[in-house]
């Protein structure tokens, strides 16, 4: 039960990380470029793909493992 509610919580981070980094990207307070959005999608998205795994809801961990890879490409392009 304990590992639920750590899996339930990790989902729910997940996708709140996600939502307020997009929200902060659409009011431009963030640009979609920033070392701290693509951080924080990096970590928002390692959550949620770990969270749609265990559930089983593979069509969900491959999107976030994409949108994941995109992410990790763009956070590349700031130090290299």
């Amino acid at each position: 039960m304990k590992d639920r509610k750590y899996l339930d919580f990790l989902g729910w981070f997940g996708g709140v990380v996600c939502l307020t980094m997009y929200g902060l990207n659409t009011q431009q307070i963030l640009g979609s470029g920033s070392p701290i959005f693509l951080s924080m999608n990096t970590f928002g998205c390692c959550c949620l793909i770990y969270y749609t795994f265990r559930k089983g809801a593979f069509a969900n961990t491959a999107l976030n493992s994409v949108y994941l890879l995109i992410t990790l490409i763009a956070l590349g392009k700031q130090f290299f």
